[in-house]
């Protein structure tokens, strides 16, 4: 008989759709590429292409652009926990906090530039990021399994990012805050990015229930075919991870956002004369 890990039942949590970030108020776009005909009314009928061609275009981009992120903080403050250990002095300790809070704040203002043309964007990503800090420092940093290994340090880094955030030193992205919060719960980089591009898929389908585009079990039956589409966006593009110089990104392999289109339409959620969702 095989028990349950901590990673599975941490995994299990994080996928709990009631996971209080705020990602329900979010549509990643589509109520303003429906109102805008981007994606057609009808897609409850027979016609899907225009809300699967949706679903495909947006999990591509957020595959190339916001996963990247997550990943670069997950490796790098994995790399700055690892040569820590159960004697390691006060001294080394605060220099470990010390360098995963710069890489962090160092990713997450290059995250912030690139989101610098979509207010909107910009908006509910630092929203559903300060609210899994927050769900990480009163929640699950009062865990027991907290106290092992290098929980207290990642507690530390948690306090002083909410720190910042509220200070305004750093804005707390969503994908930077996954990243961060996933390597801090002990979550292996492969299952962050699967889980992370769950998330997402499944925010487009619970808005596309609530937007009457199609019913529960119609979203059922896609959101299990999109289970392709998504491995096989995560075995191209698993390994990006952020270039801070690109002069030093010689084949593109850094975070890119490839859907102008999309960014356009949720750019203009704010002008919606009447919406249900924040973006």
């Amino acid at each position: 008989r095989r028990l349950m890990d901590k990673e599975t039942w941490l995994l299990w949590m994080l996928a709990d759709s009631q996971l209080p970030t705020g990602g329900f108020v979010a549509s990643a776009g589509l109520e303003a590429a429906v109102q805008g005909g981007l994606v057609r009314e009808n897609a409850a009928e027979s016609d899907m292409d225009s809300f699967t061609g949706f679903i495909h275009d947006s999990t591509s981009n957020q595959a190339q652009f916001a996963l990247p992120f997550c990943s670069q903080v997950h490796d790098s403050v994995l790399a700055t926990l690892a040569p820590l250990g159960a004697d390691t002095d006060q001294d080394k300790l605060d220099q470990a906090v010390e360098r995963a809070i710069q890489e962090i704040r160092r990713t997450d203002a290059y995250h912030h530039s690139m989101l610098a043309s979509n207010k909107v964007a910009m908006r509910a990503s630092i929203a559903q990021g300060g609210g899994l800090l927050s769900l990480f420092n009163r929640g699950y940093a009062q865990a027991g399994f907290m106290e092992d290994g290098h929980g207290q340090v990642c507690v530390s880094i948690a306090k002083r990012l909410q720190r910042l955030s509220r200070l305004g030193e750093m804005r707390g992205h969503w994908a930077t805050m996954f990243g961060f919060v996933c390597v801090a719960l002990g979550i292996s980089c492969a299952h962050m990015q699967q889980l992370f591009l769950f998330q997402f898929v499944r925010q487009i389908f619970s808005a596309a229930i609530r937007l009457n585009l199609v019913g529960p079990l119609r979203a059922q039956m896609l959101s299990c075919d999109t289970q392709k589409l998504v491995n096989a966006l995560l075995e191209r593009h698993s390994h990006r991870r952020v270039v801070f110089e690109t002069s030093e990104d010689l084949f593109g392999e850094s975070a890119v956002y490839t859907e102008p289109v999309l960014e356009l339409f949720q750019g203009m959620h704010d002008r919606l004369y009447s919406r249900i969702f924040n973006s």
